[in-house]
């Protein structure tokens, strides 16, 4: 049984600029609906409970804030929320149908299809939509950190030529990526879908659902481990998407990543290396930092090599250049749209991102995320800035790291005092033991220093300017996990 769909074009591709007619969630057909009942039930594996056998649907929706009429309302439960509580509502705005794991007390006019658990069956209906687009390249990528960045600069180089569907921002977990994913129409060549976890079992499962026909891992390290106990745990987790992949996939292998080396070593698919290594088929030498102008380096795939610039920062970023290059080698990218494709991308939101203050002042937004080998990056980034002008470093807590929580905050104060940063302004629930950490190095007390909230880091960096203890050329690095929320300090000082 076939999804409802356009007609194909040739061969069955539409290609950058051609037209097609657009609705809902990113779904592309000339037909409507997208979803009949019977796929529905064919990809849940449902009950039919009571409505229109007739009925057909335009998306499938989890949030009656985003849901319009001829969605199928898919009602989640969580912790801290019902989806079962905003069924009526949905009824209110237009939903066809519904999808849900608790019976209606009143009849509904409306297919309703009842599931044993509505997360399942999220992740099935995009299987489902997955599995009947027989010409489209799934590739997945997964890793401790970097693996947002190679998401969106492999999806950048793809969409130079092709249709391109990716998970937007961290859309990245057992409910993220599936929503991402079923946007994907005929017309898209390839989804590039990121795979997140903080326990066992969640990258397998995206795996499952995904289906990928090239698969990454960037790295293995400390991150997420309160749900994984230590790094061996982690690289155990990661290393489901290598365990699932399709035998005739393809595996690129961080080859300076011991550990994602030895996940590689179990399986038998084709594989592509990439690293600084000379063993690596996609490698970088000649590594050169230009400041805030970003990175050059030159390019080698197997024979082939070529100077490049990346306007990201950091050599984490040259790593991070060299994933999506071999991930767009083993989709078929040819080498000379491989180097404009990096040399094109531009950083986005949060990601080591160069906004000027008031008085010529540099501001480095990397809120997006952090764990320990993140931030280490981010330092190291920022010390290779121009040394005549001040550094300032602020700092939110990295979650999620459990036991060692601890020791981890204190060896990134450390790492500050160690590398002679000029200030150091913390907050958070471990900001004493980020201090804690500078201190031991020999950083004075009256340069690093523990904040009650972030407006109070604000009111601090306004003064500093006032004063011109901070001037022209001078630099500020933000950085904490997605839950601190450390660019309200950004946008704070951007709106003075």
């Amino acid at each position: 049984m076939e999804l409802a769909r356009a007609g194909k074009i040739g061969n069955g591709r539409l290609k950058n600029g051609d037209a097609a007619t657009s609705f809902g969630y990113g779904f592309t057909t000339i037909q409507d609906p997208v979803w009949t009942l019977s796929q529905v039930l064919m990809a849940t594996g449902g009950r039919f409970v009571c409505g229109r056998t007739e009925a057909g649907f335009r998306r499938v929706c989890t949030d009656t804030r985003n849901l319009e009429p001829g969605d199928l309302f898919l009602a989640l439960t969580g912790d801290k929320f019902n989806g079962h509580d905003f069924v009526a509502e949905a009824m209110r705005k237009g939903a066809a149908g519904l999808v849900v794991s608790q019976k209606p007390e009143k009849e509904m006019s409306v297919p309703v299809i009842l599931v044993d658990d509505t997360l399942t069956a999220l992740g099935d209906l995009a299987a489902y939509r997955r599995s009947v687009m027989s010409d489209l390249q799934v590739l997945a990528i997964t890793g401790s950190s970097g693996k947002t960045t190679v998401k969106e600069m492999t999806a950048f180089l793809l969409a130079k030529e092709y249709n391109v569907l990716k998970t937007e921002g961290n859309f990245n977990n057992l409910i993220g990526m599936p929503l991402s994913l079923l946007p994907v129409g005929y017309h898209h060549d390839f989804a590039v879908m990121e795979m997140g976890m903080n326990r066992p079992g969640e990258i397998a499962r995206l795996t499952e659902i995904a289906a990928p026909d090239i698969a990454c891992i960037t790295n293995v390290q400390d991150a997420h481990l309160a749900g994984l106990q230590d790094v061996n745990g982690v690289a155990r987790a990661k290393g489901e998407l290598f365990a699932g992949i399709k035998a005739w996939g393809t595996l690129v292998v961080n080859i300076d990543d011991s550990r994602v080396r030895a996940l590689a070593k179990r399986c038998r698919q084709k594989k592509i290396t990439f690293g600084k290594s000379p063993k690596a088929e996609v490698r970088a030498t000649r590594v050169v930092s230009l400041g805030e102008r970003g990175m050059s380096f030159t390019l080698q795939i197997g024979q082939k090599s070529s100077r490049v610039r990346i306007k990201s920062l950091g050599a984490h970023n040259v790593i991070n250049s060299l994933a999506a290059a071999a991930m767009g080698h083993a989709a078929g990218l040819k080498f000379t749209d491989i180097v404009k494709g990096l040399e094109g991308f531009a950083p986005f939101e949060k990601r080591m991102q160069v906004e000027k203050l008031v008085g010529g002042i540099k501001l480095v937004n990397d809120c997006y995320n952090a764990n320990p080998s993140s931030m280490l990056a981010a330092l190291e980034t920022m010390q290779h800035m121009d040394h005549k002008h001040k550094k300032i470093v602020i700092l939110g807590d990295m979650l999620e790291l459990g036991q060692h929580s601890d020791a981890a905050h204190g060896y990134i104060g450390a790492t500050v005092g160690k590398l002679k940063f000029d200030y150091l302004l913390t907050v958070g629930a471990y900001a004493e033991q980020v201090v804690a950490g500078a201190l031991k190095m020999g950083m004075s007390p009256k340069k690093a220093m523990v904040f009650a909230d972030k407006k109070e880091i604000t009111a601090w960096l306004t003064k500093m300017i006032e004063k011109d203890e901070l001037s022209e050329g001078d630099w500020v690095l933000v950085k904490g996990s997605r839950g601190m929320k450390m660019e309200t300090i950004t946008q704070g000082m951007l709106a003075e």
